[in-house]
């Protein structure tokens, strides 16, 4: 088996660029366009890594995508230049173009090739090899944009495909990433997907890593034991990324614990903490000197032994257990903590200290191994679920902090939103929800008085309020979100989590905002429609995607409902006849059994969710509909990529009718067995039978998007499918079971 295999998608990002650019049909110079031909020549002045990507995608997009015989000896020259006078940002680029010649200047090698970008942006634009007469000079608004591959896995150690703990998920599931034969850093980040990132706007990239795993130390002799493997692929991934002006980060939570059994405690007893919310695993005390000698000496090692690496990102709450407060909330009264004691869920050492001294503690020992190896690496702290132990915007933490420590904060979570009239605090990543939140803004104003840059967590592609889409086709919301994170003074951001990082319409738009002078929104998505679909469709999509930016507003997005709700399955999830008084299966994780508890519906309820699920699909169809005004006039491949993208948002729409089927369809299966009247269960069974024949119509009618589009029902995280033909024709299966046999025989018993 390979990657191909287990994701059909991943054959289109590791293909060349040049195969997603094509000639328009009847594309023509505009009045004043300066016209690329057999005439011209690529004249690259630099030797540099970066510079040499940047001529070979020209070259090739030129040749390939547009069909000029570029000579060698053109009379008119396409100069690709570095001149650090260009710009004090090495992302910074300068184009000028004209009817003698076009010159492309870089503040560095990596700006030239920013700048190469923008003048195949401009080509695409036009569907051909012509460009306006312009001279512009675009410098990036935020230092670094980190992102990562949606080829590459989670639960397992990626470079070299070390399963087990820690990466391993402590689940009661199956991972079934790296088993293909050509798994691996080289296929995961092949060099044309870190083109399509860098193409995109991204400047950096992000693993996970594990220092036990990765580093050796005095402490814990036994650790380390495959580091020189690890780091070598790891310094290779390093310089490869460079050449596409790639930075390389390690998202770290340490110190991770270990499991209960592990022989590890039997030889260091005395740095065991307790067990968190994770049964089974054990935290690993930083408060003792052992962990925090092992802390600073790992981190040091891994930027000894891979100085490439540009820095880490730190989590230090709710995810893998990890120090003793890893996972527990500040209880704030003396007796609370004296109890948590006693049954073994606080250590008694940490139980003395506060978690903002802990975490400020961990941090600053990473901090000064990295620092000790390397002096400018960026040491992130990210803000992730540090509520469970103070107030917004934590400040008890912050103030805990080195002084040189530049914080990531949650952009959206903690903020004030509704769905359907509703009011509710946001708590998750969001689309829907622009930010930033007064978290966030509190993280800001902090890392000002510093005078620290400040960095935002945000996900562009898709969050979990529609995890297994290649992204959720709200465009207008993500290029306003990327206008106020400029207006809110961000420096820095991280792009992603372990999902929803598919290179796509989202990451482009994105990418279109990220430069100074920064577009405005309608700009952008007139200039990105434009590019994909031509002139004469482009129009049509952007009025869709802002119906669907108004539809998303209504979703229901708290934890419980985008965790556990059906929207993720969808057209793949089975209706139950028979009341089994199950749990939903987990939105990130293949699980594979059934259920059918309404659970998971606050703070909501369940009537306000299904108001909710009904009000975004009508909303959403809208959004279609204007979108499908636009497929006429749209010719050759950009018809193609129109009907694709479009069938993105049918697909959503799919989820949305399925999940409101689902709710409709339990609320009716429990009404009939709550009631002892013949006549009122002979009109659920009615009720039910009329629900499952639309939900069989529905779920039928995806399967084609599914076929013509493998990005559809994957989940990154899970790494699998959770929709797709073999699970909607299962599902499909069950309906037909209910309607031909559950339902007459209970018909039958009531006669």
């Amino acid at each position: 088996m390979r990657l191909a295999d287990t994701m059909p998608f991943s054959a289109d990002l590791r293909s060349p660029i040049w195969t997603e650019i094509s000639y328009r049909p009847g594309a023509i110079r505009q009045p004043g366009d300066v016209v690329i031909d057999g005439s011209w020549a690529i004249v690259r002045e630099s030797e540099e890594p970066a510079a040499i990507s940047a001529a070979d995608t020209l070259m090739d997009v030129l040749r390939l995508s547009f069909c000029v015989p570029l000579r060698s000896d053109g009379e008119r020259k396409i100069r690709l230049m570095v001149d650090e006078s260009v710009g004090d940002q090495p992302d910074t680029h300068r184009l000028k173009i004209g009817h003698e010649g076009i010159e492309i200047t870089g503040a560095s090698a990596v700006g030239l090739l920013h700048g190469v970008f923008r003048l195949i942006a401009l080509m695409s634009e036009r569907g051909g090899p012509f460009v306006p007469e312009i001279e512009e000079t675009r410098r990036a608004l935020f230092q670094h944009r980190v992102h990562r591959s949606a080829l590459s896995p989670f639960y397992v150690e990626e470079l070299t495909g070390y399963a087990g703990p820690p990466f391993s998920a402590n689940w009661d599931c199956a991972y079934p990433a790296y088993i293909e034969e050509d798994a691996g850093p080289d296929q995961f980040y092949h060099e044309n997907v870190l083109l399509r990132l860098a193409m995109h706007g991204f400047n950096g990239i992000w693993l996970r890593g594990a220092l036990r795993k990765f580093a050796k130390c005095s402490v814990f002799p036994e650790f380390g034991e495959n580091s020189e493997a690890i780091l070598s692929e790891l310094r290779k991934l390093c310089q490869r990324a460079a050449r596409f002006g790639m930075k390389v980060f390690l998202y770290m939570n340490e110190p991770m614990g270990l499991r209960e059994e592990d022989p590890f405690w039997e030889a260091y007893p005395q740095v065991r903490g307790p067990q968190g919310r994770a049964p089974g695993v054990n935290f690993l005390c930083s408060s003792t000197e052992e962990v925090k000698t092992y802390l600073r000496e790992s981190a040091q090692f891994v930027f000894e032994h891979v100085p490439e690496l540009a820095g880490v990102l730190l989590i230090t709450a709710s995810e893998y257990p990890s120090h003793c407060w890893s996972h527990t909330r500040f209880p704030g009264k003396a007796e609370q903590i004296t109890e948590m004691i006693d049954e073994g869920t606080l250590c008694p050492r940490c139980a003395t200290r506060t978690p903002q001294e802990v975490v400020g503690e961990i941090v600053s020992l990473l901090r000064d191994g990295i620092k000790a190896a390397k002096a400018d690496a960026e040491v992130v702290a990210w803000n992730w679920s540090w509520s469970m132990w103070e107030e917004d915007p934590q400040r008890g933490v912050l103030e805990a902090l080195p002084e040189d420590v530049i914080v990531m904060g949650d952009y959206e979570r903690g903020e004030m939103t509704e769905a359907c009239g509703f009011e509710y605090k946001n708590d998750e990543y969001s689309i829907k929800v622009i930010g930033p939140s007064p978290r966030f803004t509190g993280v800001a104003e902090f890392q000002r008085e510093r005078g620290l840059p400040v960095y935002a967590k945000v996900q562009i592609g898709t969050t979990h309020e529609n995890p297994n889409i290649p992204y959720l086709p709200t465009l207008q919301k993500i290029a306003r979100k990327w206008q106020t994170l400029a207006e809110t003074g961000v420096t820095g951001m991280m792009t992603c989590w372990n999902f929803g990082n598919m290179t796509s319409l989202g990451t482009e738009i994105a990418g279109e905002m990220n430069w100074d002078p920064q577009p405005s929104v309608e700009e952008a998505l007139l200039t990105i429609a434009t590019r994909h679909f031509g002139p004469e469709a482009a129009p049509a999509m952007v009025a869709g995607w802002e119906q669907l930016c108004r539809a998303q507003d209504d979703f229901p997005t708290s934890i419980p409902v985008m965790y556990y709700g059906p929207v993720s399955r969808g057209p793949a999830f089975h209706f139950l006849f028979d009341q089994v008084d199950h749990k939903f299966p987990r939105s990130w994780l293949l699980d594979t059994e059934r259920g059918d508890k309404l659970d998971w519906v606050n703070p909501f309820g369940v009537e306000k969710v299904l108001e909710c699920y009904h009000a975004v699909a009508a909303q959403w169809a809208e959004g279609i509909a204007l979108m499908e005004q636009g497929l006429p006039k749209a010719l050759g491949m950009d018809s193609e990529r129109m009907e694709r993208e479009i069938g993105v948002a049918r697909f959503c729409l799919h989820q949305l009718i399925s999940s409101a089927n689902v709710v409709e369809f339990l609320l009716a299966r429990d009404a009939f067995y709550a009631s002892e009247d013949a006549a009122e269960k002979l009109s659920r069974l009615e009720e039910m039978e009329r629900i499952c024949r639309a939900e069989a119509e529905n779920a039928e009618a995806t399967i084609p998007l599914c076929d013509a589009d493998s990005r559809l029902g994957w989940h990154g995280e899970a790494y699998g499918y959770m929709i797709n033909r073999p699970l909607i024709e299962e599902k499909l299966e069950g309906l037909r079971e209910i309607v031909e046999e559950r339902i007459p025989a209970e018909r039958t018993k009531l006669q």
